[in-house]
């Protein structure tokens, strides 16, 4: 689903990159700025500040260059809207492939994208669906969880156990299978990683006081305090959840006992072949 909001994403965006000129200074700036922040924060799969700070760059950088320049435009537009997921792939080389794989795509549907903006419908129609695909490329490097990599840079800043608990949150994130819970479960979780977010930001900025007061302290505590809660209630819920799901799979023996029969019916269909040939 993700994926798909992507495509549908990069083809507006590459499909109005030939226009944007055309709508004049204001419309056609505000149009590719807007298109270039909906890329950015598909690319990004999560809604934040810095998705849409680098799709608005972007944006603006691709509509300058796309009259002289489309294939560095492409390559602007899209290097610039995957460039929050860039932050998140943990290890150096892939985080170097990613934006090799962005800008060369971007730079390539981009200067389709140009190229044939003049063609007939049914071309430009194939040109856009091409870009939107070819944008889609650097989703084949993994990237990290936009949660669990917030929750460890929260705790690499923040001393103590609560740096702790938010790190094995972090690992939690990474582990977990979401569709281990149902519906309401789910919607329970997506609610205690926001709030553990939230507490873990807090907590970052409690410790940034360098002499807090008797009060600020009591307040540390009880955050402190609340991020354990939470990250334990998640490590038993999501524990519970796969335990429940293995008791079933366990109990679920129709295929073993279809198996079981297939088994006996061919060892009795062996058995009558061989006394019919003795």
């Amino acid at each position: 689903m993700r994926a798909l909001t992507l495509l549908f994403a990069s083809a507006f965006a590459y499909g109005l990159l030939p226009y944007s000129s055309r709508l004049g200074t204001v419309l056609g700036a505000v149009v590719a700025v807007g298109f270039g922040v909906l890329l950015a924060l598909a690319a990004s799969f999560s809604s934040n500040a810095v998705a849409v700070a680098s799709g608005a760059i972007g944006a603006f950088t691709s509509g300058v260059l796309a009259s002289h320049a489309p294939a560095l435009a492409g390559a602007a537009l899209l290097g610039l809207a995957f460039a929050e997921r860039t932050l998140r792939i943990r290890d150096r080389n892939s985080r170097i492939v990613h934006v090799v794989v962005a800008l060369g795509a971007g730079g390539l549907a981009g200067y389709l994208a140009m190229q044939y903006s003049a063609s007939e419908p049914l071309v430009r129609v194939v040109v856009i669906v091409i870009a939107a695909v070819l944008s889609a490329a650097p989703l084949m490097i993994p990237a990290d969880d936009p949660v669990a990599h917030a929750l460890d840079e929260l705790g690499s800043v923040i001393t103590g156990e609560s740096g702790a608990k938010l790190g094995a949150a972090a690992e939690l994130r990474r582990s977990v299978d979401e569709a281990l819970l149902d519906s309401s479960g789910a919607r329970d979780a997506r609610r205690a990683w926001k709030n553990l977010l939230g507490l873990g930001q807090a907590r970052a900025r409690l410790s940034s006081a360098k002499a807090p007061s008797e009060r600020a302290e009591a307040v540390i505590r009880r955050v402190d305090q609340r991020i354990a809660e939470h990250v334990d209630s998640l490590n038993r819920m999501y524990t519970a959840a796969d335990a429940a799901s293995a008791a079933g799979l366990s109990l679920d023996d129709a295929a073993l006992r279809s198996v079981e029969t297939t088994r006996e019916t061919l060892d009795e269909v062996s058995k009558a072949i061989i006394e019919e040939a003795v």
